[in-house]
């Protein structure tokens, strides 16, 4: 319809604008480069412009030899030798620092909000093909004003939205050419589905970069592909298909050759251990194994856990957005006239994907509580139930609709506006104030770590290590940074290795509060620089004398 389509096109353009300027870096007077609130982000901003400029994602630290290699922000491994590697999936870094490398480092912090927009209007455009027209333009503003999309398509260096907007894409692709679902005769006449070849190099593309962002959803990923092919059977050809998965391999194989270049197998991920890349042939089966499980089960099996945290972080975390689903469903399954299958597909095939998604990661049980109490949206499981999220919409939006079926033309829409005013209000709430990781705070944040970072920076000597506690982030790249989530008198091993730093390079402690101790019976004692508020900068010197 020519109306949805004015209405997608003004809404892209509003919506690219507002997370473009949550994503655009604050600007400050401190000199600081930029700053973010996750380690994660923290880590991608280096390896994407270290690729960009140097094309290498190695990073030599002679130091760590002595540091026995602890010199390193969270979010980065090291190797053997001591060089700093990312710790991540590298799809995200090589895709990104290959833009950055052509376009400059501006486009950078634009490129996850243009691709949640571009996700978006995908995002309508299968929904069209399965539901009538108000379904799929309703389930899209959905989706623009979802928290966790809208919170993560600003937070632009975490591959989460980008994975599933190429997702998006290229299933749209696939389908496109398929009858709308108001069509008569649809799924499928001989002819009705005629992909151009284009079409299906550019799906395997797209296809292809999801996998190399988030290799770990392939399982789910591979089964959503192969129902989208045996639906659309009866119109493919098999030079379609091939090219669509020779398309898929091109775009995985930069990520997977990086992958063999760092750690020695193709396969081998920084969210693998090391020494499953140093295995010998001679433990092949054990490689297999350590793969296999992290594809399957990398947190376990355990259907408890996993049924408090999808009820905690998808059901109640989003409320408003579950009840209005809830009826949705119940109104799809209980319509009395008859209806199509696409629907039913699409809810099989969301059912397969949100229970996967639900037991592979909602058997994760967080280590660090420090983490689970203060975040909301900023919480992992937000970002990686992503796609279970967006696939419940169309029934939020069925269920929307049901209360204005009742109501003549005129008040019904009123009564709609207001719901989505509702929905829209809980959203921006959640998403900009309600919690200490929502999108305002977090710039309040930043900029007080680059407060803190450049009064830090003028104490000490940019060649200097800084031994810190979660505070990492604030001051690397600037200086080098060992991290530790214990106070340094906890913390035996890192002791154990400042006498050997200390004299090779000057040494910081940044402490949460003061130390009970200055004096360590290792021969070092620590020196108060500054104050930060109830923070402490000190230097760590060797004592002349030893206990």
């Amino acid at each position: 319809m020519k109306k949805h389509r004015w209405l997608l096109g003004a809404l892209a353009v509003i919506f690219l604008g507002i997370y473009g300027w949550f994503a655009t870096p604050l600007p400050t007077d401190t000199g600081v480069g930029p700053r973010f609130d996750w380690p994660d982000e923290t880590a991608n901003y280096f390896w994407i412009t270290r690729y960009a400029k140097t094309g290498q994602l190695i990073e030599p630290e002679p130091l760590n030899v002595a540091a026995q290699n602890q010199i390193h922000p969270r979010s980065f491994n090291v190797l053997p030798g001591g060089a700093t590697v990312p710790g991540s999936f590298l799809g995200f870094i090589v895709l990104y620092g290959s833009v950055v490398k052509v376009l400059g480092a501006g486009v950078l912090p634009y490129l996850t909000p243009l691709l949640a927009v571009l996700g978006a209007l995908a995002f309508y455009g299968i929904i069209r093909k399965m539901f009538e027209p108000n379904v799929a333009l309703l389930a899209t503003v959905l989706l623009l004003i979802h928290p966790a999309w809208w919170y993560y398509a600003a937070t632009p260096l975490l591959p989460n939205v980008a994975f599933v907007s190429f997702l998006l894409m290229s299933v749209y692709l696939m389908v496109k050419k398929m009858p709308d679902a108001e069509a008569p005769g649809r799924w499928f006449e001989p002819g009705a589905s005629r992909a151009s070849w284009n079409a299906a190099l550019a799906a395997g593309a797209l296809a292809g970069l999801a996998l190399a962002i988030r290799p770990s959803e392939v399982i789910w990923v591979g089964a959503l592909y192969l129902v989208i092919l045996l639906w659309t059977s009866r119109t493919l050809t098999l030079l379609r298909l091939l090219l669509f998965l020779a398309m898929t391999v091109a775009a995985i194989v930069p990520a997977f050759y990086n992958q063999a270049a760092i750690y020695g197998n193709w396969f081998t991920t920084g969210y693998n251990q090391l020494e499953v890349a140093a295995a010998t042939a001679a433990n092949q089966a054990c490689q297999v194994c350590s793969i296999t499980r992290s594809l399957i089960a990398p947190f376990g099996f355990h259907p408890s856990l996993a049924a408090y945290n999808f009820w905690v972080h998808y059901v109640s975390r989003f409320w408003w957005l579950s009840l209005f689903a809830v009826l949705g469903l119940v109104v799809f399954l209980t319509r009395p006239q008859r209806r199509p299958a696409a629907p039913f597909v699409y809810l099989l095939v969301s059912l397969m994907i949100g229970l996967w998604l639900a037991f592979y990661y909602g058997s994760w049980q967080f280590s660090d509580q420090l983490t689970v109490s203060l975040n909301t949206l900023g919480l992992s499981y937000v970002r990686y139930w992503l796609p279970g999220y967006l696939l419940a919409l169309p029934f939020v939006a069925l269920g929307l609709l049901w209360f204005t079926t009742f109501l003549p033309k005129g008040p019904a829409a009123l009564l709609l506006v207001l719901m989505l005013g509702f929905i829209g209000y809980q959203s921006v709430h959640v998403t900009l104030v309600a919690k200490a990781d929502s999108l305002l705070p977090v710039r309040e944040r930043i900029a007080g770590y680059k407060r803190t970072a450049a009064a830090v920076f003028g104490a000490t000597e940019p060649e200097s290590v800084i031994v810190t506690v979660r505070k990492d982030k604030v001051f690397f790249p600037d200086r080098k940074v060992i991290h530790t989530f214990s106070a340094l008198s906890l913390n035996p091993e890192l002791l154990g290795f400042l006498p050997a730093l200390v004299t090779m390079v000057p040494t910081y402690y940044y402490a949460l509060g003061p130390e009970p101790t200055l004096e360590f019976e290792n021969g070092v004692r620590l020196e108060e620089v500054g104050r930060f508020g109830q923070e402490v900068l000190y230097r760590v010197e060797k004592n002349n004398f030893e206990f």
